[in-house]
Order: structure tokens, then sequence, then C-alpha cells
């Protein structure tokens, strides 16, 4: 076992003891956290970033509809994408546009450090959340399933008749000669 030699003890410096404790490390990272909130709440998107931010989405959502997708991933996928993109609106239908503004209300709300968008109409009256904005970008979460752009029968045929009048045939035979039952006990005993 080594023996404790004075002159060969080096002193750390008290930025590098503070660094290296569990209190130290524990108020760098909420420092860290602090300021990045500091910053989240200050280049929080406007509401009207979001809304122009999140129509651009919805028109790339809506050219990307007549594709048949497989799964989730492919609406996550159009998602990161569409980030970095901008809609070219004049291949967005004028009527599916038309109708998008007919069926369906977008929303913004703003929270302390970030802002969400969210669809309201008929298949979803609370409204499903369809966009995230922080940091100044928004980050869009929509998927085309989200959008109500029909409406009419959602099945069946709502106007047939419930009850039909059925045609009874002239000649039903006779009527049998029913006698009234009175139980007259077990024949047995």
């Amino acid at each position: 076992m080594e023996q404790f030699n004075p002159s060969t003890y080096k002193k750390q410096s008290t930025s590098s003891e503070f660094t290296h404790s569990c209190l130290g490390k524990a108020i760098i990272f909420c420092a860290i956290a602090i300021i990045l909130l500091i910053i989240a709440a200050i280049s929080r998107p406007t509401d009207s970033q979001m809304i122009w931010q999140m129509e651009d989405n919805i028109h790339e959502c809506l050219q990307a509809s007549d594709s048949i997708e497989s799964d989730a991933i492919d609406d996550y996928v159009g998602n990161i994408g569409r980030v970095f993109t901008h809609a070219d609106t004049t291949k967005t239908h004028p009527d599916m546009w038309k109708t998008y503004k007919k069926l369906n209300r977008l929303d913004i709300y703003p929270h302390t450090f970030f802002k969400t968008a969210r669809i309201t109409n008929n298949t979803h009256p609370e409204g499903v959340r369809v966009g995230v904005g922080i940091f100044g970008v928004v980050f869009p979460t929509i998927k085309y399933s989200d959008l109500l752009m029909n409406t009419g029968a959602v099945r069946g045929d709502y106007g047939k008749k419930l009850i039909r009048t059925v045609g009874v045939p002239e000649d039903l035979g006779t009527t049998p000669d029913i006698q009234p039952f009175h139980y007259k006990g077990n024949p047995d005993d």
C-alpha cells in the first residue's frame, strides 16, 4: 500500500473540484436547462408564423394524399421532410383547399415555451394536435386522417324504410282448431 507523500500531492483548483462534485454537476445541468428554456420562450413562433407554416404543411399533406401509405412511418418521414420544404400551392386542387377551409378549423394554442396547432372538425370536436412550434421552428405531426375532407352518410342508406310492407298471399290454408289447454295433473300419479 502506498503512503501519502505531501511533496507529490497536487492540489486541485476550486473550479475543478466544483465540476467533479455531484452538486456542481447538478447546478451546471440546471443552469443549462434554464438557459435553454429562456431561449425557447424568446424564440417561440408567433401566431402568424404558426398559421403560415401549418397551412404550408397542410398543402403538402393534401398533395401527398393521392398515394397509398403503408404504415405510420410514412407520415413521420413526410412530416420531417415538411420541416425543411415549402409546398407549391398551385399543385393543391382548389376544390380540396376550399373543402379543407370549410370543414376544418386550425387553432393555435400558446404555452410558456412553445405553441401547438390543433385541427378541429366534426370527427375531432376536441381537436387533434397537428404541429408544435419551438425554437422558431414548426414541427408538423399532421396525417391526412386528421382532416375532414368529405361529409355524408357514414354508413348505410338512411333514406330507406325501416318497415317494409309484404304482400299477403291469397290462399293461406285453413285455420287449425285450437282448444284451450287446461292442466289436469300428472297422469302417472
